[in-house]
Parts: structure tokens; sequence; C-alpha cells
């Protein structure tokens, strides 16, 4: 009896020691304040799609409000800015380092610029909608297992490409 309990308690604390890194990791980033920090460029402010684009990245809501859905990604509800950062520029966390997604980054002709230093083939607004909903690369490649596959509408989606594209 006791032979099979051991291995089920090691495998339960390791699974509530992996929740409480992450809850750490979010706690310290809402305590900080990720949502707000960035403020969105005067000439980009009057813009509704931006506004609405800054609203999804950083409450992963939509502009009623609702929570956006999504498949796969990381184990609690995130925001984009929670792992990419409140300028886009990526942040290292415990368990991975997120890219920079600047709009001039994700669309650089030189490639975009991995946080390892490597370049990938450049984005377009087709394959970064197609990096946000289904968590493809621009080479075709899946991207790492914390990017959640969102499920949202093509105005949505617009408005996010847009507010990215104000990020610098």
């Amino acid at each position: 009896m006791r032979r099979r309990v051991l291995p089920l308690l090691a495998i339960g604390l390791i699974v509530v020691g992996i929740l409480g890194i992450l809850a750490i990791s979010i706690l310290l980033t809402t305590q900080f304040g990720v949502a707000g920090v960035f403020q969105v460029p005067p000439e980009a402010a009057t813009d509704p799609g931006v506004q609405n684009g800054a609203r999804i990245y950083f409450t992963a809501t939509d502009s009623a409000g609702r929570a956006i859905p999504y498949r796969g990604g990381t184990v609690m509800r995130l925001a984009c800015a929670n792992c990419h950062g409140p300028d886009g520029h990526g942040r290292a966390t415990m368990m991975f380092v997120s890219p920079n997604i600047t709009y001039a980054n994700l669309t650089n002709p030189e490639g975009m610029l991995e946080p390892d230093g490597e370049r990938m083939p450049p984005y377009d607004d087709a394959t970064l909608k197609r990096a946000i909903t289904q968590g493809i690369d621009s080479e075709g490649k899946p991207l790492d297992w914390p990017m959640p596959r969102w499920q949202m509408s093509e105005d949505d989606l617009d408005d996010l490409i847009a507010f990215l594209k104000v990020l610098r």
C-alpha cells in the first residue's frame, strides 16, 4: 500500500509546486501592474481599433468585457502582457522566455529576432493571425507550449494587430 501511495504523493507535490510557481509569477506580475503601464501613443489613442487591441492585449477580454476563449497554453488564464510585457518586448519567467512581439520585430525583413539571438522568417498579418489563433509560427512550425491558441473574431484579431503596430 505504501509503495503505491508514495509515487502518487510525489507527483501531487510536483504538480502543486509548478502551480505555485505559476501563481507567484502571476501575482507578482499583477501586483506590479502590467495592465495599464503602457501608454498608447497620442496619435493612436483615439483609434477605437487600437483601444480595443490594447484591451485584448492587457486583459484578454473583448470590447464587451467577455473573456476571450483559448485552447492550450499556460494552465492559468493570462493576457498577452503577462508573458510579453507591457511594451511587447518579451520577458523571462521561471519556465520560459517570451519573444519580442512588437510589430517592427515580428515583420523585420531581416527576420524576427528570437530571445536566443537567432532569426526566423518575418511574419506578415496573415501568418501573425495564424500564430495567435493556431499556434503556428512564420515557418509553419508549432509555437512553444506556453502560447495559447486564442479563439477571437476577425475584428478583434485586426484590432490586436493594430495595437501591436503601436508598440515600440
